[in-house]
């Protein structure tokens, strides 16, 4: 995210009218919705390509995450450069587009092509949403209008895998249809909104983006199709060298050039690299709960999409709930990244120990206790880490910070479906996704120790 003091007091505040705020809101949670939704429609879209092995047609989920987290800080600096209410219209019109595309694709290559383009969609409306209302208000109003923001993110977490089931039911293509008349909504709610005043500087780093898109990319396709290595050992070399030399390529850019896409010189301060490296394994983890998780009651405990979009809530719901409370807690943002990986670390354990065949009280007294573990880890440990990796920073960095420790959460999301994918693949018996839920807690256990780590770095002197 590029926001920064200077361009949120470049204008006098004044409040939004109600349209314009619901319009950010219908952004907002445009953007959290198809996280929940898409993965437990995974197995669904799968069935209707069965031609294609499931390490390629994990590209579906992956390539969001990697669009997203490599044109997140791209499309803030757009946003400062031309306008955040341009930027901002043009993301809900590509994400509308791009929706329209997924839901009528014929092929699996034309989906994953309209997958990337929702994802750079979704990178648009992230920081542009946020910006809209900070330069909207006095800095009094922050706190207050960033709770709103992050409140449409909780309605999307809490409602997404209810409503997703019961379309994937009905229609896959439904959960990306029902898209478009969200975006036509916000897009005519757009008139309400204030444009902010451009800022004059160096272009944004285009290159970098294409850089870090293609290497991400390259190293998650490699990663899902490690299973195949017996048959496709050329391939994945070759996808393996060329990531390597990508991303290497995308680092030396990033040292070189003027205004980078990502200022690596953060990576200073011990803190916010320990806490960059602890968000990114405790999404990898996420990704594992999310797409293993719901794929378990469909797979292995066969239920339909729409009772496993219920059984499934109970998680997002609590995280709502968690996030709602996490600000009255007397607790440090280090110790409470801690407490949040911990429990992801204990969940994966718990399902490892106790998640077998279906019976009448599975659900309740084995998959429940896990589920509520993740949903509590993720209310508490995404603030921890947030908030650790900033503290480490001077002021005037804090924007920049954002934005990269946001990209490394989307990556890790990006590498984390690709692990799950490459140990467990078209995982049918509750035995298959006991790799996964090893993995599962083996990435929030690192994310514990980044986590220790940085609360000792950063814990008061005596």
């Amino acid at each position: 995210m590029t926001l920064n003091s200077s361009t949120i007091t470049a204008s006098s505040p004044s409040r939004i009218h109600p349209a314009g705020l619901l319009s950010i809101g219908l952004g907002s949670i445009l953007s959290s919705l198809d996280l929940f939704v898409v993965n437990l429609a995974f197995p669904s879209i799968s069935r209707s390509f069965p031609e294609h092995p499931e390490a390629t047609l994990s590209l579906i989920l992956t390539i969001f995450s990697v669009c997203f987290a490599s044109t997140l800080v791209l499309s803030g600096r757009f946003a400062d450069r031309y306008g955040r209410r341009t930027i901002f219209s043009v993301g809900l019109a590509l994400f509308g587009l791009s929706s329209l595309l997924c839901g009528l694709a014929p092929t699996l290559w034309i989906l994953i092509a309209a997958r990337a383009i929702q994802g750079v969609a979704a990178a648009m409306l992230i920081p542009t949403s946020l910006g809209l209302l900070l330069g909207a208000y006095p800095q009094e109003k922050h706190k207050q209008m960033i709770g709103f923001w992050a409140a449409t993110g909780s309605v999307a977490a809490a409602a997404g895998p209810v409503l997703g089931g019961f379309l994937v039911q009905a229609d896959w293509h439904l959960i990306f249809f029902i898209n478009v008349p969200i975006v036509i909504g916000a897009l005519i709610c757009t008139r309400y909104l204030k444009e902010s005043a451009p800022h004059t500087g160096p272009a944004p780093d285009i290159a970098g983006s294409v850089l870090l898109t293609s290497g991400i990319a390259l190293l998650t396709a490699t990663i899902a199709h490690t299973s195949e290595w017996a048959t496709h050992k050329a391939a994945i070399f070759a996808g393996s060298m060329g990531a390597i030399v990508v991303l290497t390529v995308f680092v030396y850019h990033c040292l070189k050039s003027s205004r980078p896409l990502l200022d690596l010189s953060l990576f200073h301060s011990r803190a916010f690299t320990t806490a960059t490296i602890g968000m990114g394994c405790f999404y990898m983890s996420f990704a594992v709960m999310l797409l293993g998780g719901t794929m378990f009651l469909t797979q292995a405990w066969h239920l339909t999409s729409a009772q496993a979009g219920l059984a499934f809530a109970a998680g997002p719901g609590t995280a709502v709930v968690a996030s709602l409370l996490i600000g009255r807690v007397k607790a440090t943002p280090q110790n409470l990244a801690v407490a949040g990986s911990v429990l992801y670390f204990l969940s994966g354990l718990w399902w490892f120990l106790t998640l077998s065949d279906h019976t009448d009280n599975a659900w309740l007294l084995n998959y429940l206790p896990g589920l509520i573990m993740t949903g509590l880890g993720a209310g508490i440990a995404q603030t921890g880490f947030m908030a650790g990796a900033v503290s480490g920073l001077p002021a005037h960095m804090y924007s920049t910070g954002t934005g990269l420790i946001n990209t490394s959460r989307q990556i890790g999301a990006a590498i984390g479906v690709a692990l799950f994918v490459a140990l467990s693949g078209k995982a049918a018996a509750p035995e298959s996704f006991h790799a996964a839920w090893l993995l599962m807690s083996l990435c929030g256990l690192i994310a514990a120790l980044s986590a220790n780590y940085l609360r000792r770095k950063i814990s008061p002197k005596k």
